[in-house]
């Protein structure tokens, strides 16, 4: 069997078993991405030419850069996995998609037996695009993933990056494999890191940093800037940093919160993460025997 089928394998298997805990939430697209991806990869690196014509290794080294170009879908899926307008961002990353293959396009329609031009713009936009989706993983804690992604995607779409990032031509060749390994590594990296034990954390530090690692470091900016920003609005004691809630002195919160800014807090998760997770995400994880009713009644108020 090939070799990229039975990486293509190895990733799926990792990917089905956390199909379950993202089911609910705004990450399925992302997961189909990555799905889409790593088979269309396997599946390209299995074609061979009908003969010894250029033509014929041109379309076919079209498809696998038409394939290739699928790394960044994910990732920039999940750069849109907010409620409503998550399902129509997803139009958008399949134009990226179409932008970032035009090269391929161009050749096959209008040139056939030419080599793809993917350099210049193009190729400078597949490396900004490599760094925004690793970033995006590293600001959380799974950052060696993220390192190993931003790895793979650059093993996988090298030969189009500008020419001073090209891999040496005596590793060239193993290129591909080398970028699914790199991939499955990182998946089994996050799945292998033990969880931390936050059962000590206060409340509301547990949703803010499961959340945070859930969905990655733009997602969670976002989230912590509306907090602060509301906190310095309605002058609550309080401030969001990386790690958890602190004072607005950046001294430690006390352990029970007064009541009134305590239920605004908890407003506040429901009105902004429920447009990522389902309410009772938050709601186990805020443990308060008045979650439940808190929910139902911020949905109300929004209603």
């Amino acid at each position: 069997m090939d070799l990229g089928i039975i990486l293509a394998c190895c990733a799926s298997g990792l990917l089905l078993g956390a199909f379950k805990r993202i089911r609910s939430t705004t990450l399925l697209a992302p997961w189909c991405w990555l799905i889409t991806t790593i088979w269309s990869i396997a599946l390209a690196h299995t074609l061979e030419p009908s003969s010894d014509s250029p033509r014929d290794q041109h379309w076919i080294e079209a498809l696998q850069f038409s394939a290739h170009a699928f790394v960044f879908c994910p990732f920039m899926s999940l750069l849109g996995a907010r409620r409503p307008q998550n399902k129509m961002w997803e139009f958008i990353v399949f134009s990226l998609w179409l932008v970032l293959i035009l090269p391929a396009l161009e050749t096959v329609l209008l040139s056939p037996g030419r080599q793809a031009d993917t350099q210049g713009i193009r190729a400078w936009f597949m490396l900004i695009l490599i760094f925004v989706s690793a970033l995006n993983v590293i600001l959380s804690r799974f950052w060696i993933s993220g390192i190993l992604v931003g790895l793979a995607q650059y093993l996988l779409v090298n030969p189009n990056l500008p020419d001073w990032a090209h891999l040496n031509e005596r590793f060239a060749g193993q290129a591909m494999e080398a970028g699914l390994a790199m991939a499955i590594l990182a998946f089994l990296v996050a799945f292998l890191i033990p969880k931390p034990n936050r059962k000590s954390l206060r409340d509301e530090d547990r949703v803010w940093l499961d959340y945070r690692d859930m969905f990655g470091g733009m997602w969670a900016l976002r989230i912590k800037e509306r907090i602060n920003t509301s906190a310095t609005m309605y002058d609550w004691d309080l401030r969001l940093t990386w790690r958890g809630f602190v004072t607005a002195d950046g001294s430690q919160l006390p352990d029970q919160l007064p009541a009134k800014i305590e239920k605004i807090l908890h407003n506040h998760f429901y009105s902004l993460m429920r447009k990522f997770v389902p309410r009772e995400w938050i709601t186990t994880r805020l443990q308060r025997p008045d979650s439940e009713r808190l929910a139902s009644q911020t949905e109300h108020d929004q209603a």
